[in-house]
């Protein structure tokens, strides 16, 4: 595997920020960076999740 560049939390987030996370991180029994993982995939998740068409469905009528 060729090696990663990706960033840091800590260049991420403010030290508030990152005391949050791994203060429930700890409380999870996770590392940070599994917390932050988990958290992106699931926002992922929740935007590309099909949507139901709200209001009335009207059949097309030919003039």
């Amino acid at each position: 595997m060729p090696d990663e560049k990706g960033m840091e939390l800590g260049e991420l987030l403010d030290p508030e920020e990152l005391r949050m996370l791994e203060a429930e991180a700890a409380r999870r029994g996770m590392t940070p960076a599994e917390l932050a993982k988990l958290g992106i995939q699931q926002e992922l998740t929740r935007r590309t999740r099909p949507r139901a068409m709200s209001g009335t469905i009207q059949a097309f009528r030919k003039r």
